[in-house]
C-alpha cells in the first residue's frame, strides 16, 4: 500500500513538472527565450510566435529545432506571394554573373530570415511589400543583396535583449557591400522605365540600413563619446541622396508600384515649418533659446524643436510614420552640423526625438536603444550643471519627478 502511495505521488510529481515545463512554451520559445518578448501560447500544432518566426513547432522529441516548414523550403516567402512562384535554389541570376560577382544561394537560414523580414514589413510598413520581394526575386541582384542584409539586420533587432553587444554580422556587411556595388554600376548607364521601381525600392532598404550601421552597441563607447569622424551622421544626411533617385525614378507615377504610397510622398515633401513660435512648446522655447523673433532661417534648432513638439501630441505607439520621419527629411543643414560638433542642445533634441520615434519605427529602435543611452550618460557626464538639459533628459526615460517636457495641455508625452 505504501509503494502504491510512492507511485502515485512520484506520477503526480512527474506530471507537474511537465506542465511547468510546458508552460514556458514550444522547444523553439525556450531556445529563442521567446518569453523575453512575448508568451508562448502553446497552441498546437503551431504557437504564434514560430508561425511568426517562420519555423515548425517541436514539441515532440522528432521534430528539429528550428526547421523551417516544407512549404517554404520551396516556394519564396509562403502564401503571401504567388504559389507559382518557386525558389530559384540556387539563385545565380545571369544579372549577377554579368556584373562578375560572387553567384550567391538562399539556404534555409537565409529564407526563414526573408520570411522573417517580409511578415514583418507586411504588418507594419506601409511599402508595397509583395511586389519588392518579387523584384528581387527576379534580375535584380542588387535588390536582393539589399534585402538580405536588411533582413539579417531585422533578426538583429528581434534578439537585442539576449544578444547585447552584437553590432552587424559579416553577412549583412557583405550583402551591403554587393548591393552598393551593383547598384551604383547600374547607375552609370541608362536607366530603362523597368529599371525604376528596383532601384527605389533598393534606396529604401539602405536608407533603412544606414540607421543600422551601428556596430558599437556599449553606449559608453558609442557616439557621441566616440571620437569623431566624417561618416557619424551619414543616416541623417542620406536623405538628400534618395530625393535624387526620387526624381529619378518617379515612385509616385501611376505604373509604379509605390503609386499607392503617392500620398505618404507628398505628405513628407509638402512639410513647411509654420514659423511662429507658438507651435514650438515653452520648455524647447527655453532650451532651444527661442524668442517670438525667431524663425526657421534664423535658429538652427527651430525645425527640430516644433517637429518634436509636434511628435508629443501623439501616443506612444500611435506616431503616423510621416511625422517620425520629419526629423530626417526636414530638420535644417546648419542642425545637423551642430550635431556632428555634438552641440548640446541638438543632442537633447536628438535623444527627445529617440525617445518617441523609436518607439513607433523597428530600425530606429535598434539605434536609439544605444545612441539614446548614449547621448544622455554624455550629457550628464559634461552638462550636469545646465538645468534645462537635465530637466529634459529625465523625459527621455519618461522618470521625470516633476511635469514632463511636453506634458502641458495638448502635449501627451
Amino acid at each position: 500500500m505504501r509503494s502504491t502511495r510512492t507511485d502515485v505521488a512520484r506520477t503526480v510529481a512527474q506530471k507537474t513538472r511537465l506542465i511547468r515545463r510546458s508552460r514556458k512554451g514550444c522547444g523553439n520559445c525556450k531556445l529563442r527565450k521567446i518569453k523575453v518578448f512575448l508568451q508562448c501560447d502553446q497552441a498546437k500544432p503551431q504557437c504564434q510566435p514560430c508561425l511568426s518566426y517562420g519555423v515548425v513547432c517541436n514539441y515532440g522529441k522528432d521534430v528539429m529545432d528550428l526547421r523551417l516548414p516544407k512549404e517554404s523550403q520551396h516556394l519564396w516567402v509562403a502564401q503571401e506571394l504567388s504559389p507559382s512562384a518557386p525558389l530559384k535554389d540556387p539563385i545565380s541570376t545571369e544579372a549577377a554573373l554579368k556584373t562578375h560577382t560572387v553567384p550567391f544561394e538562399l539556404d534555409a537560414g537565409s529564407l526563414r530570415l526573408l520570411n522573417q523580414l517580409y511578415h514583418q514589413m507586411k504588418l507594419t510598413s506601409v511599402f508595397p511589400v509583395a511586389n519588392i520581394f518579387h523584384l528581387a526575386q527576379g534580375q535584380y541582384p542588387f535588390l536582393m543583396h539589399a534585402a538580405l542584409a536588411l533582413s539579417a539586420a531585422h533578426d538583429r533587432s528581434l534578439f537585442k535583449a539576449i544578444r547585447s553587444g552584437q553590432g552587424r554580422t559579416l553577412s549583412e556587411m557583405a550583402h551591403i557591400f554587393q548591393c552598393t556595388t551593383l547598384l551604383s554600376r547600374k547607375l552609370c548607364h541608362e536607366i530603362s522605365p523597368a529599371d525604376r521601381d528596383p532601384i527605389w525600392a533598393t534606396a529604401s532598404f539602405l536608407s533603412i540600413l544606414s540607421f543600422l550601421a551601428l556596430d558599437e552597441c556599449d553606449p559608453s563607447k558609442a557616439w557621441p563619446f566616440k571620437p569623431s569622424e566624417s561618416d557619424d551622421m551619414n543616416w541623417l544626411r542620406l536623405g538628400d541622396t534618395k530625393w535624387k533617385l526620387f526624381q529619378l525614378t518617379q515612385p509616385t507615377r501611376p505604373d509604379s508600384i509605390f503609386y499607392p504610397m503617392s500620398d505618404i510622398y507628398q505628405k513628407m515633401r509638402a512639410y513647411k515649418p509654420t514659423s511662429s513660435i507658438h507651435s514650438i512648446s515653452p520648455e524647447l522655447q527655453i532650451l532651444c533659446r527661442l524668442d517670438e523673433w525667431s524663425q526657421p532661417e534664423t535658429s538652427p534648432y527651430f525645425e527640430a524643436a516644433e517637429i518634436i513638439t509636434r511628435l508629443g501630441k501623439w501616443r506612444d505607439f500611435e506616431i503616423p510614420f510621416t511625422e517620425a520621419m520629419a526629423f530626417i527629411i526636414y530638420t535644417s543643414p546648419s542642425f545637423k552640423s551642430l550635431l556632428l560638433m555634438k552641440d548640446p542642445v541638438a543632442l537633447v533634441l536628438l535623444a527627445l526625438w529617440y525617445s518617441k520615434a523609436s518607439k513607433t519605427i523597428w530600425w530606429i529602435d535598434l539605434r536609439g536603444a544605444t545612441e539614446l543611452e548614449a547621448i544622455c550618460m554624455y550629457l550628464r557626464k559634461y552638462h550636469y550643471d545646465d538645468l534645462a538639459i537635465m530637466g529634459c533628459l529625465r523625459c527621455c526615460y519618461g522618470k521625470a519627478q516633476g511635469p514632463d517636457l511636453l506634458c502641458q495641455e495638448g502635449y501627451t508625452y
